[in-house]
């Protein structure tokens, strides 16, 4: 038997290296891991995070930079199939808590 999609993906996470809410990384369960694609966005729709990576999430920087984004919303997308080979798209926020 497959396993049915389900995704548990936060809106809010804390980048501050305390060990808790340090990655922006959504979960789930019937996900085809080598079709997983995730882009970040900032207000302006500018790309400044990428990973095709199911079990790499984003930790705050902009770009691979050093310094933490500042707090603020940022728009998320989401491409993958799953199990069956149907392809999904999902789009929300996130939001960087300092």
């Amino acid at each position: 038997m497959k396993k049915i999609l389900h995704f548990n993906i936060p809106n809010g996470f804390s980048p501050n290296d305390d060990g808790l809410n340090d990655i922006f990384l959504p979960k789930g369960l019937g996900i085809d891991p080598e079709s997983f694609e995730m882009w970040i966005f900032d207000r302006w729709g500018n790309m400044i995070y990428y990973t095709d990576d199911l079990y790499k999430g984003w930790d705050g920087r902009a770009n691979y930079g050093t310094d933490i984004s500042q707090q603020d919303t940022y728009v998320w997308k989401i491409k993958c199939k799953n199990n069956r080979g149907n392809n999904l798209s999902y789009i929300g926020h996130i939001s960087i808590i300092k």
